[in-house]
């Protein structure tokens, strides 16, 4: 990285409703935005911690970033040697490559997220949404998904959120295979389950347990969310390497400055599946939604980053 110097806002976010997940519901998000100034010019990067990932918290960000006293050197090389830092190394790398995210106007087709008992299909469909994320619990039937597929044409993903025991992860997952039209079984058992080296890989879709490239001895699909991978040229790398492994891009709900990132990294993929980006309209109106919503995440080359820097409270 070279030299300069950086600042940082702390913006909070809360959902419209209380989004549900594997480790119950969120209320709201912390969200660190950062400001750097070096030879390249100006670059703009998102800190953004995901609950039941293990990655480092808001306050352990905060932390680091206070120490390096604003310091951009500095802040790269303490981020540089803790790998148990990914979300401040993505942060970094959108900074760093920044002059082409904020260039970036493509588009990727994006899975539409449907609300927990799957009522607004009907309206995903009608606005064009190709393939659907639904959410499992433990009390889900099977019917509930048969009768999803009854009136959606398109591909289903069903994520579980690490919410399933082996039993019952078992019985979807044969369910899951039977269906054509069933892309994966997303993390359908906690982080370090044993339980997954039985399940096997096939249609099996790692997400809460896959955070960085390092280490990973799996060979199925794996579900990225940018702002939590860590270093972005490091997994660029690692995904070069990779070619023929399903890659699913996914969101983490983060405002105008890390979906930018994170769509423009996903476009760096030569064979990205739909991501995972209907994340808009969730929250209360803050004015940290820049991009617009529906079956295609477009990137927004003509925003005014500085503006929109300047706007935040």
């Amino acid at each position: 990285m070279i030299d300069g110097k950086f600042e940082f806002k702390r913006v909070r976010r809360r959902f419209r409703h209380p989004l549900r997940t594997g480790l119950g519901s969120v209320e709201a998000v912390e969200r660190i935005l950062l400001r750097s100034h070096s030879q390249r010019g100006v670059g703009y990067g998102e800190v953004a911690p995901w609950p039941g990932f293990p990655t480092e918290t808001t306050e352990m960000a905060l932390e680091v970033l206070r120490s390096a006293q604003g310091s951009l050197s500095h802040l790269a090389a303490v981020v540089d040697a803790s790998p148990q830092l990914p979300c401040l190394a993505a942060a970094l790398s959108s900074c760093r490559h920044w002059e082409a995210i904020a260039a970036f106007g493509g588009s990727l087709p994006c899975a539409g997220l449907t609300s927990h008992d799957g009522s607004d299909v009907g309206q995903k469909k009608a606005e064009g949404f190709r393939t659907l994320k639904v959410k499992i619990l433990p009390t889900t039937a099977l019917a509930d998904v048969r009768n999803l597929l009854v009136g959606f044409d398109g591909t289903l993903r069903l994520d579980a959120n690490a919410s399933l025991d082996l039993a019952a992860a078992r019985a979807w997952l044969e369910f899951v295979r039977s269906e054509p039209r069933i892309e994966f079984l997303e993390q359908p058992l906690s982080v370090g389950h044993a339980g997954y080296a039985s399940l096997g890989t096939a249609k099996v879709a790692l997400d809460e347990s896959f955070l960085t490239p390092a280490g990973l001895s799996w060979d199925g699909p794996v579900v990225v969310k940018p702002l939590l991978v860590g270093d972005w040229d490091r997994f660029r790398a690692w995904r070069q390497a990779e070619p023929s492994r399903r890659v699913v891009y996914s969101s983490c709900f983060e405002t105008a400055i890390g979906r930018q990132g994170a769509l423009w990294l996903a476009a760096q993929d030569r064979a990205p599946a739909a991501v995972g980006f209907d994340t808009l309209g969730r929250f209360e109106r803050d004015g940290r939604d820049r991009h617009l919503s529906g079956p295609s995440a477009h990137g927004v080359p003509d925003l005014n980053w500085e503006q929109f820097w300047q706007e935040l409270t």
